[in-house]
């Protein structure tokens, strides 16, 4: 019977019909978000809401019975988790200025939606497996804001006092040119001066006005390579090549045969890869026999 529960909690059904109850509660409170609409349709509004939570809990408990007595590996799974504290969350007692929490802890049922749904988790759990790589790529990077703005006020500080006028005012400016957004404002003001670029209407901030005509140019353009192409190719990259690793594991976990190979030998992962590769490079080779053969069939005709 535990079997046959776990066995229909995990069919595609079953998620499909949550991932649409899930949808249906985002209505719901988008809906509520209209003034309008809630005046009016406010009981209608709130009723379904309680039968969807009602939902959820039948979910919850339909879950823990398929893993009774062993409820312990229910709580193994940290979405497992995630939703049984959203779900539990909606039943503590909210009134006055607390309601805001209970909105709030509506607008995030919506969240379980990522984890119904197998490549959404797959996602999700690749950012916070990516999270202690990227955290040493961004030491890199703020090393970068850091030198870059140092540098930009001491250069530009007296010609550009709006956004090199302090260390954490460079800092700021700089995050603005990674984002790509009006740099060119800033590095034109440095390239012409002040007096010429930037400055129309607050000229009385304009004191000395410096153009570093060479020298403006090559540190923002600099700037913009290393903090926006280069390292966000890195984030890609190691983000990319965790979800590959997490790719793996599912598929072992999936495959018990293929998972007991992996143990015996550590090296299963480079040796299948071996043969992935052999297997392309042999296929290109039967391909490009087959096209020879066929071109001598033809000058024989």
């Amino acid at each position: 019977m535990q079997k046959q529960l776990k066995t229909f909690t995990e069919s595609r059904q079953f998620q499909i019909f949550f991932i649409g109850i899930i949808l249906l509660s985002g209505v719901i409170v988008g809906l509520d978000s209209y003034p309008k609409i809630s005046d009016e349709y406010g009981m209608i509004l709130h009723s379904l809401d309680n039968i969807i939570l009602g939902l959820f809990v039948f979910e919850i408990c339909l879950k823990l019975t398929s893993f009774w007595p062993r409820v312990h590996e229910f709580f193994k799974d940290g979405w497992n988790i995630f939703d049984f504290i959203i779900v539990g969350a909606c039943f503590l007692p909210f009134d006055g200025q607390s309601i805001i929490v209970l909105r709030l802890l509506r607008v995030l049922r919506i969240v379980r939606l990522v984890g119904t749904i197998p490549e959404l988790k797959l996602i999700v759990n690749t950012l916070l497996k990516s999270i202690p790589s990227l955290g040493y790529i961004g030491i890199l990077l703020f090393i970068l804001f850091y030198i870059y703005a140092c540098l930009g006020t001491f250069l530009f500080r007296e010609n550009d006092p709006i956004h090199f006028e302090s260390l954490h005012i460079s800092l700021l400016s700089l995050f603005r040119v990674a984002t790509l957004e009006d740099w060119t404002d800033i590095m034109y003001t440095a390239i012409y001066g002040c007096q010429n670029y930037g400055y129309s209407g607050v000229e009385d901030l304009c004191k000395n006005s410096q153009a570093f005509s060479f020298l403006g140019w090559f540190y923002f353009v600099s700037f913009v390579l290393l903090a926006t192409f280069i390292f966000f190719n890195l984030f890609i990259g190691v983000i990319i090549s965790n979800m590959e690793d997490i790719k793996e594991k599912e598929r072992l976990r999936l495959d018990p045969d293929l998972a007991r190979l992996g143990k015996s030998d550590p090296d299963i992962k480079i040796l299948l890869n071996k043969i992935k590769k052999d297997m392309v490079l042999l296929e290109s080779h039967v391909s490009f026999l087959e096209s020879v053969e066929e071109q001598r069939f033809k000058d024989k005709r």
